[in-house]
């Protein structure tokens, strides 16, 4: 504890830690996590948004912002097509929930956003999203694009080269958050789904705010 003491700085960079981990977590956005560990309905926590403007460009090639999606509730999940496993899992539960939620379906836009611009021009990310629901939506744009978006919604990523101390290259992976935002119909957060919860999971909290 001394460290601190001398250094008062330190405890602002541990508390701003806590409280972003918190705010991520669900555990300060206006109720506490239920048991199926979805935030409970908040825009702003401390000063923090999650969610905001953002203009990016869809699969077909065409420029859009937040604003065309209006009046829609979107399920948001930020990866890349390149992703091995993770990614691919969670935009097949995510179509999947969005099924389960019937004749609400039309109701949910669910968006892909992708963290890696340079490997997924708009015709990769057309083919990739066709893969998993045809209501998916695949978003990329150019790195200012996406990573004003990013920042929007508070999602960390970085590129990792394949070889440890290597030079980045053209095969690399990239370490990223990996929620599943839902936002309204006026774009504010209202939850969050956590890798590992199923499509029943999703819809359920879906449901909850349609």
């Amino acid at each position: 504890m001394d460290q601190f003491r001398r250094n008062p700085v330190l405890w602002l960079i541990v508390l701003g830690a806590i409280l972003v981990y918190s705010v991520l977590e669900g555990g300060l956005l206006g109720e506490k996590k239920d048991e199926q560990g979805m935030g409970g309905p908040s825009t702003l926590v401390a000063g923090v948004d999650i969610g905001g403007p953002f203009e990016l460009v869809d699969q077909t090639g065409k420029t859009v912002t937040n604003a065309d999606f209006a009046g829609k509730m979107m399920l948001v999940y930020f990866g890349f097509t390149y992703c091995p496993d993770i990614c691919p899992a969670e935009l097949l539960i995510m179509g999947q929930a969005v099924d389960l939620l019937g004749d609400k379906a039309a109701d949910v836009v669910p968006i892909f956003i992708t963290v890696d611009p340079k490997r997924d021009p708009p015709d990769k990310m057309k083919d990739y999203v066709a893969a998993f629901h045809p209501r998916l939506v695949g978003l990329t744009g150019n790195e200012a694009q996406v990573s004003a978006a990013a920042k929007a919604y508070r999602v960390f990523y970085r590129y990792v080269p394949e070889k440890e101390g290597g030079e980045l290259g053209d095969d690399y992976r990239v370490d990223h958050t990996g929620y599943i935002y839902l936002m309204d119909r006026s774009g504010l957060y209202v939850a969050h789904f956590v890798h590992g919860q199923s499509a029943e999971i999703i819809a359920a909290g879906i449901k909850k705010h349609l």
